[in-house]
């Protein structure tokens, strides 16, 4: 009878610690779980530049023409995922020190048109850029035009477009 007993007690002693371990190692958890990201804000300084959004499409259909070696700047044109804003980044050059001004015209999906110029006040360094809104889901297209030793230059003349990950 005490080893009848003995196997009981050891059989519901091993029930309840299996049950223990199976409550306290997540099982139980819904399997609809839902994580929700946390939102941050992000301070961004005030931009320098003037933003003009004109209502018309305007196509050209010049070509485009690159600056001469001496006079050569290096642009970087992105387009950032999550946001859809488009920056035009100014990475220096020979010919930085004859650069007027950059001006960059994007067309944006929705077929509103933002117009901006880079010349921080007369000159243009290196790191300056041109930030401007740009669709999340659709294809803009930007053209990028340089003053150069008093000449202007299209140099780039491109769509842009990114898959957002978030929509």
């Amino acid at each position: 009878m005490k080893r009848l007993f003995m196997r009981y007690l050891l059989a519901t002693v091993a029930g309840c610690m299996l049950l223990f371990y199976v409550l306290f190692a997540g099982c139980t958890s819904p399997t609809q779980a839902q994580i929700q990201p946390v939102g941050t804000t992000v301070p961004t300084p005030a931009p320098e530049t003037t933003v003009t959004v004109i209502s018309t499409t305007i196509t050209t259909l010049e070509p485009i023409s690159p600056l001469p070696a001496n006079q050569a700047i290096y642009l970087s044109l992105t387009k950032d995922r999550p946001t859809g804003k488009i920056t035009l980044l100014c990475n220096g050059g020979p010919g930085l020190i004859v650069t007027q001004s950059i001006e960059m015209k994007v067309t944006r999906a929705d077929g509103s048109v933002v117009d901006q110029f880079m010349n921080n006040g007369g000159e243009i360094t290196s790191g300056s850029e041109i930030v401007v809104p740009g669709t999340l889901d659709g294809t803009d297209h930007a053209v990028i035009w340089v003053t150069s030793a008093g000449k202007i230059y299209k140099v780039i003349d491109q769509d842009i477009s990114s898959l957002n990950p978030y929509s």
